[in-house]
């Protein structure tokens, strides 16, 4: 609301030129052009639908129903930490790395701030900082108005000197002008050497919160490393001692602890006899009513966070007052690899961890729907609603199918603490489903799914349909390798947190959002060099690389849960020539060479294996 907004629909088939008109209701302060451009600026918020129909030149028409969701405005509060590796420690962390001295072309300091300058985070938690006067030429350099201090600087914490001498690795805060710094202290000194010697630094901010001054305390760990058994005990009583300190001191407080964990979700990093250990942090999973790890959802995707292993060990942890406020979808690991040359050696082994916040509206109680925020759901399937709440006793969830027309209640009334219910799917084909969830106690506080939901009687499939393997020998290399998948169903797939892997490990995570259509491809290459900027239904690897072998591999495409949709193993590759499904587009054929399909064509990625469009 408020922002202009410009879109285009657009038609496909016929002939041109195209004409647009439509029936139903626009929001307001939107018009639709003759040429099929939505724009304007919004001036209410809500939820409208109106039906839009496109004429070509000899009068065929095709029309479709288009929900137009216009969000108040929002004050995102975002929130980063990072591991910047024994940050301007003189002979450790990375190997390039210029050095200490807080001199400006330091490869490391220059790397710091053009992640951090450009990330819009207004608060982060950082780790392994060693040099002040790296510290102090970072926090210089960066744009707009940052404050922050380290843990031994004695005119923010007066214990720090005594605990952190000047060449430790030191937690620390950035943080810009809508934190209003108060006070700051190690925490947890007794537990220091369960945490390798490093005690959390707890601060406390006030910033505007729901239309009103509010406390905000933000605790920056970094827990015991190494897999060896010795460690894994310390984490756990390190998250022992932390946990007992929030229930205690904090119970009622919104807190976000940030920083580097040194242990995953899931299971832990450390093994017994081959197998791996439960995570030593089950005891803050055990209890989801006060505590929630939005970076679960990483470990949930296999989305790493360092340069080296594929666990997720750098993580969010937050009060259930801050959980409501989080915004699905908001978690985020920074790439800087993709830009920075040799990041890994002059930068950091770890990468940024940002999560975001809706602080917008007023005081009290609120509720917000955290799934589905969007996808494909097929009749007769489990669909679970989740929910995070505060002040609100009971909810109501209710679903529309015409896009708001007419609401259907799903469940009268449900505990807004167990903040879940599981629903089986109506049998139905509608794309204008959208799924709330409100406080019966006052029907204007809502929160309703963000995405689009499509509910089908067929089962959606997506498929590996080409890929190469054998990148040719143009500058980027392996950034030309990629591999191509087709939706063939009468639905959209929503592939977010869907992963490609090749034999050992996850290569790529569809990022929030990633929608693919009915009879439309996504490529997914292994580097942005591969392909040219804009090439629609293209993305480079998350991980800035695909890594197939050219003699043999294996290529994965797994689901949010991990489950295996489709792959393919190939054990011999020739220089730049793809293998594509034969047919192309049928899913359980094999494989050939592309030239054999079209001869003179050595690929076709994002295009039929003629080389025509979809």
């Amino acid at each position: 609301m408020g922002q202009p907004y410009a879109g285009k629909l657009v038609a496909s088939g016929g002939r041109a030129p195209y004409t647009w008109s439509f029936t139903g209701t626009l929001a307001a302060g939107l018009s639709l052009s003759a040429d099929g451009d939505l724009s304007g600026t919004p001036t209410a918020a809500g939820s409208t639908l109106f039906t839009a129909t496109v004429r070509d030149a000899d009068g065929r028409t095709a029309s479709a129903r288009v929900i137009v969701m216009v969000q108040p405005p929002l004050t995102l509060f975002t929130v980063g930490h990072w591991n910047l590796e024994w940050f301007g420690a003189p002979n450790q962390g990375p190997a390039r790395s210029t050095s200490d001295g807080g001199v400006l072309d330091d490869l490391q300091v220059a790397g710091a701030k053009d992640v951090i300058g450009g990330a819009g985070a207004h608060l982060w938690g950082l780790v392994e900082m060693v040099d002040t006067a790296d510290f102090n030429t970072l926090k210089a350099g960066l744009p707009g108005n940052y404050s922050g201090f380290l843990a031994n600087n004695t005119s923010y914490v007066l214990s720090g000197a005594s605990l952190y001498s000047a060449g430790e690795q030191k937690p620390g805060v950035l943080y810009d002008s809508t934190l209003t710094y108060r006070s700051a202290q190690v925490i947890l000194t007794a537990q220091a050497a369960d945490f390798g010697g490093r005690p959390p630094l707890r601060v406390d901010f006030t910033t505007r919160i729901h239309g009103e001054d509010a406390p905000l305390v933000v605790i920056v760990v970094h827990l015991k490393a190494f897999e060896d058994m010795t460690s894994y005990g310390q984490r756990q009583r390190s998250a022992t001692a932390l946990k007992q300190y929030l229930d205690q001191w904090l119970p009622e407080a919104r807190v976000l602890v940030i920083g580097d964990w040194n242990d995953d979700l899931d299971h832990s990093i450390s093994t017994e006899n081959g197998v791996a250990l439960p995570t030593p942090y089950a005891n803050f999973l055990d209890d989801p009513t006060h505590y929630t790890f939005l970076t679960q959802v990483l470990t949930l995707s296999n989305t790493r966070t360092t340069t080296e292993y594929n666990d997720v060990i750098d993580h969010t942890l937050v009060t259930d007052e801050v959980a409501v406020d989080a915004v699905p979808g908001g978690v985020q690991v920074l790439r800087p690899d993709a830009t920075i040359p040799d990041y890994a050696q002059t930068v950091s082994d770890h990468y940024p961890v940002l999560t975001r916040y809706d602080l917008s509206g007023i005081p009290g109680p609120r509720v917000r729907l955290t799934a589905p925020l969007g996808g494909t759901f097929v009749a007769g399937t489990s669909l679970t609603f989740t929910w995070r709440s505060v002040g609100v006793d009971t909810v109501r969830i209710e679903a529309t199918y015409d896009g708001g027309d007419t609401w259907s209640v799903v469940a009268p009334s449900v505990r807004a603490d167990v903040g879940t219910f599981t629903w089986t799917v109506p049998d139905m084909e509608s794309d204008l489903v959208r799924l709330r969830v409100v406080d019966t106690a006052n029907a204007s506080r809502f929160d309703m799914s963000p995405g689009r939901i499509w509910f089908t009687r067929t089962e959606p499939r997506v498929f590996i349909n080409e890929l190469l393997a054998n990148e040719p020998a143009l500058p980027g290399g392996t950034a030309h390798e990629f591999v191509e998948l087709y939706n063939m169903g009468t639905a959209p797939v929503d592939l977010s947190g869907w992963s490609l892997w090749d034999a050992t490990a996850s290569r790529h995570v569809f990022a929030p959002g990633t929608v693919l259509p009915p009879g439309r491809p996504v490529v997914v290459f292994g580097g942005a060099a591969g392909f040219t900027p804009g090439t629609p239904d293209t993305v480079a690897s998350s991980s800035g690389t695909l890594s197939l072998n050219n003699t043999s591999d294996t290529v994965q495409l797994k689901g949010t849960d991990g489950g295996v949709v489709d792959t393919i193993s190939y054990f011999s590759t020739v220089d730049a020539v793809s293998i594509n499904r034969s047919p192309d587009l049928a899913p359980d054929a094999g494989f050939v060479l592309h030239t054999t399909l079209t001869p003179g064509l050595q690929s076709s990625p994002g295009r039929r294996a003629d080389g025509g469009a979809f």
